[in-house]
């Protein structure tokens, strides 16, 4: 009774959990190491999805992997 309680709580906060954080604000941290190693790990995150998909470069780059994953097949 009382793991299926604490399954029903985890379940509970991961559906409550927003879907993507925001990004951290680098110039907060109090030393010099931890803004430049926030920046390092800011700079080698995945590129925000909404970003990537509006703009005309990478619909124009998903569309030639679309035609070349056809020509290959």
């Amino acid at each position: 009774m009382r793991m299926a309680l604490w399954l029903a709580a985890a379940g509970a906060l991961t559906l409550a959990a927003p879907a993507r954080a925001e990004r951290p604000d680098c110039g907060s941290f109090p030393d010099t190491r931890s803004r430049f190693s926030c920046y390092e790990n800011v700079s080698r995150a995945p590129p925000e999805p909404e970003s990537a998909t509006h703009s005309p470069v990478a619909q124009e780059k998903v569309m030639k992997m679309n035609a070349r994953k056809r020509r290959h097949k």
